[in-house]
């Protein structure tokens, strides 16, 4: 007794009498399968463009259009703490011991000063990174269903070749298609993986590092305003300056060199990392899907 065949093997042999075009004895043959896989690729670009399409894009740019807002926040956060770094600096007096060398209260604030600048340079970057996204998905969007016309073309001419002509063109039709999906689909999904992953696993550090941020921004100015209140003797009193005033600004930019770099890891992860991460991926599996041993 034959043992029925499995689901996965009778599925696999209905797809094969689908695309052979044995649904459609009226056509010649030869006209047969070229006609079917087309019909096949428009159905699937409409349900694409359709159906999930819109979904994909309404994902895609929320992801982008919070992951600029947050860039841009944090860019100004950083301006703003550069700036007061900056002022600290420019306050402090320089006290000359002798012929031989001087001391500059704020030289110490120089390595910090340096990893700001830094972190502002990446923000740059990431917005860069994002303004190139940006931009990919509003192209694939505009050209919607025209990214699928070179399969159907060349399955329009595997119609008027012969076997092995017709063979190679619908391989070629085959990878297009798979490439045209791609295209359409592969930014904005990528986003929408991209924003699920971040708030799952990076949000709490960033939103930590970022209140370290502008807590010690705010508390700078804080000291700088105070500072200013005071008699010029106060001021310009240099053991007043090298220890009161200098260790309130010292304290409070004690632990923000690490919330620095947990935001820098954070927009290099979700901006750049990640987005390039999952595009590979997609890649992979659209190869895998459309490669002529599928």
């Amino acid at each position: 007794m034959t043992a029925p065949p499995a689901p996965s093997q009778g599925l696999d042999r209905w797809l094969a009498a689908v695309a052979r075009g044995d649904w459609l004895p009226i056509l010649p043959e030869r006209f047969r399968e070229p006609v079917a896989r087309g019909v096949v690729q428009v159905v699937v670009a409409a349900v694409v463009l359709i159906a999930a399409a819109p979904l994909v894009d309404r994902k895609g740019a929320e992801w982008m259009e919070a992951s600029f807002t947050r860039t841009l926040a944090a860019l100004a956060a950083t301006r703003g703490l550069d700036s007061a770094i900056s002022l600290a600096q420019s306050s402090e007096v320089s006290f000359s011991f002798g012929p031989g060398g001087s001391l500059g209260i704020g030289q110490a604030l120089d390595p910090i000063n340096d990893l700001v600048e830094q972190y502002g340079a990446l923000l740059l970057t990431s917005t860069t990174a994002l303004g190139v996204q940006r931009l990919g998905m509003q192209i694939a969007a505009t050209l919607g269903f025209w990214l699928f016309v070179p399969a159907l073309a060349a399955l329009g001419l595997a119609a008027a070749c012969s076997e092995g002509g017709r063979r190679s063109l619908m391989a070629w039709s085959r990878r297009l298609f798979g490439l045209a999906l791609f295209a359409r689909l592969a930014l904005p999904m990528a986003g929408w993986i991209d924003s699920l992953i971040a708030n799952r696993f990076l949000e709490p550090t960033y939103q930590q590092a970022s209140a370290a941020v502008t807590a010690t921004t705010e508390s700078i100015e804080r000291v700088e305003a105070a500072d200013a209140d005071r008699g010029w003797w106060e001021r310009y009193n240099p053991v007043d300056a090298i220890g009161d005033r200098a260790k309130r600004i010292y304290d409070q930019l004690a632990a923000v060199g690490e919330s620095i770099v947990n935001l820098a890891i954070y927009f290099t992860i979700s901006t750049i990392v990640l987005p390039l991460g999952t595009l590979w991926l997609l890649s992979r599996l659209m190869g895998a899907l459309f490669s002529n041993r599928a």
